[in-house]
């Protein structure tokens, strides 16, 4: 039996690890046995984990010392650029429902949360960090009625795009709604949810709170949520079991960075997937 691990590429050999992990920053390192690459097993550099199922359990030695390659520079998108998106609001379906939903206050909105707009039609959501610089944009692709497009309706426009700013060039995501930090007194409550579409809505209906949105129930990390040290989070989940599951994940990174924390649940037996925005545009008769 001849094995070795794949060493360059590993990304595209495994996009993501066994454990669940993306494998971007290439901690999953999957075997090659004889001769053949297997990306369902490896071991994960990250989780610690080794998945070798089908082996016997001292046929591998795993080489514990690997360095994953160093991490770009952080860069800055312009603000100039980030301008030149804040438009075409008339093909941008968010924007249309926006306007719809909230007529005295969604140009506003736009502009607040600097939301822009794709040659497509795509809403762009720029992240902008508590210093006021723009990180990077995620496009999505909404239905005339609020909702995202769905993986059936269109399989490009459903899932989420950094377009061309990427981790490896050094594009890092931070809160959505962050920038707020410096705009409220340190002793305002910072609400997290999910979406930055419920980060948009919850501002509306209850602006002395900071809303933030990390962009999904598994996308907060320890190094985003520093920026909240010493702060009371109230966190909203998404009503169904993968939400609170990441409420509760959200909760341990924000207790790790010293922040106190609450998790708020709107219904714990719904199963649907709602979330706050969809109760708050419902409840004020939108």
């Amino acid at each position: 039996m001849n094995y070795t691990f794949v060493q360059s590429n590993r990304f595209k050999v495994a996009p993501t690890c066994p454990c669940g992990k993306n494998n971007k920053d290439g901690k999953f390192s999957p075997l090659i046995l004889d001769g053949v690459t297997n990306p369902d097993l490896g071991h994960c550099y990250s989780c610690g984990n080794s998945f070798f199922p089908h082996l016997p359990a001292k046929a591998i030695s795993v080489n514990l010392n690997f360095t994953p390659a160093p991490k770009a520079p952080l860069r800055i998108i312009a603000a100039d650029l980030v301008q030149k998106t804040l438009k075409s609001y008339s093909i941008n379906n968010f924007a249309i429902w926006l306007q719809a939903k909230y007529p005295t206050t969604a140009d506003y909105l736009l502009q607040y949360f600097s939301i822009g707009t794709t040659r497509a039609g795509g809403t762009l959501f720029w992240y902008q960090d508590k210093a006021g610089q723009y990180r990077k944009p995620k496009r999505i692709y909404y239905q005339s009625n609020g909702h995202r497009v769905k993986a059936t309706e269109d399989e490009a426009k459903s899932k989420p795009s950094p377009l061309a700013f990427t981790n490896q060039a050094g594009y890092e995501y931070c809160l959505f709604g962050e920038f707020q930090l410096i705009r409220y007194p340190a002793s305002a409550k910072v609400v997290m949810v999910e979406s930055e579409k419920s980060a948009i809505i919850g501002h509306v209906h209850f602006p002395d709170f900071i809303w933030v949105a990390t962009g999904g129930a598994v996308s907060l990390k320890k190094e985003k949520a520093k920026v909240l040290q010493g702060r009371k989070v109230m966190i909203i989940p998404d009503m169904h079991q993968t939400g609170r599951e990441g409420a509760l994940r959200m909760q341990a990174i924000l207790k790790e960075v010293g922040c106190r924390t609450r998790i708020l649940e709107m219904d714990k037996h719904r199963e649907d997937g709602d979330d706050i925005a969809d109760i708050l545009v419902r409840r004020a008769g939108m």
